[in-house]
């Protein structure tokens, strides 16, 4: 039986955190922002990738300037109360972001660390 690609087992975990979270857009991105598996949307996932990326420089720059430990998370919260969360990890001394588009009044936690796991999992595999 054929290995299943990395990619594929990642947008599958995209799409399991999606369904459990109810959110409306995710993307699996190498700490510099490039986007590495992204879940199907209405969103437009260059433009989430974008902004993904200008949030990882600014979080980095904010970050050094300031003199913060490692980074967990950092969130955009629109007026209307739409949230991109771009929760930062590491494994296997490599640096991803995984970014989600929550709805108003979201929980994302839960979802988001369960999908890390399993992200983890995969990469060791």
């Amino acid at each position: 039986m054929e290995k299943e690609q990395p990619q594929t087992v990642f947008e599958e975990v995209l799409h399991r955190m999606n369904e459990a979270g109810g959110f409306e857009a995710s993307v699996l991105a190498s700490g510099d922002g490039l986007p590495i598996a992204t879940a199907p949307s209405d969103y437009n996932f260059q433009t989430i990738a974008a902004m993904v990326a200008v949030l990882a420089s600014a979080a980095g720059e904010t970050q050094s300037r300031v003199g913060l430990g490692q980074l967990d998370e950092v969130s955009v919260l629109a007026d209307d109360r739409i949230r991109l969360v771009c929760r930062y990890f590491t494994t296997g001394g490599e640096e991803f972001i995984l970014a989600v588009v929550v709805p108003p009044n979201g929980y994302y936690r839960r979802a988001t660390n369960s999908a890390i796991r399993e992200i983890r999992r995969a990469w060791h595999s």
